[in-house]
């Protein structure tokens, strides 16, 4: 599963079957395309230096969402700043939320309501596999608790926060340490140099 489908199901009300934005400090669409973002990096179809990211190559892959993303970036062959490659996925892969969850309806994630009718009303997405959202919970407490970091454990922290859904996702002793480590992400390095770097531009770019 993708680090930005594990964003949606740590964000999702499960019943009422909406992205809770209500505590969001960075607009939805803003922190899935960073996910992406990662996912590419996590596939290493993403070269990341000084703050610039590029597509390695367009490497064949099964998600239609990656692909996409990795097509949209490709375009600039010097790469992007960070947070230009960011604002060129939410304008090109508008909504970024909605084709992830359309994404995880089709794999019988989650079911897919409209709220009327109409063909036209709104469309909600209730949760389906609470497996699913409990495997993203426990890489979420996993990367706060455990000294081993990985990009998808430590980005997932990174936009969880943005997306102000921590407190809802870890408890106790585990947001605490969540806390800390975001804290100190800024001010010393966490896990391996690149994954550091890469994570710090990333979170610098969608504070603005």
């Amino acid at each position: 599963m993708l680090i930005a489908e594990q964003l949606m199901l740590l964000c999702i009300d499960p019943q009422r079957g909406e992205v809770d934005a209500s505590q969001t400090h960075v607009d939805m669409n803003a922190l899935a395309a960073a996910a992406l973002i990662l996912d590419l990096a996590e596939q290493r179809r993403l070269r990341y230096k000084s703050g610039h990211v590029a597509i390695e190559g367009l490497l064949p892959t099964t998600h239609p969402q990656l692909a996409h993303a990795a097509e949209v970036l490709a375009g600039p062959t010097n790469g992007l700043r960070m947070g230009a490659a960011i604002e060129l996925l939410v304008a090109r892969l508008n909504p970024v939320c909605k084709h992830l969850l359309e994404s995880l309806f089709r794999r019988d994630v989650l079911h897919r309501a409209r709220a009327s009718w109409w063909p036209w009303s709104r469309v909600y997405f209730p949760l389906r596999s609470l497996q699913a959202r409990n495997e993203a919970i426990a890489q979420l407490h996993k990367a706060a608790t455990e000294d081993s970091i990985t990009l998808r454990g430590l980005g997932l922290l990174v936009l969880t926060d943005f997306a102000g859904q921590l407190a809802a996702s870890l408890a106790g002793d585990a947001h605490e340490a969540a806390a800390q480590k975001l804290l100190h992400l800024t001010r010393e390095p966490v896990g391996d140099e690149p994954v550091h770097d890469l994570l710090v531009h990333l979170r610098r770019s969608l504070l603005g």
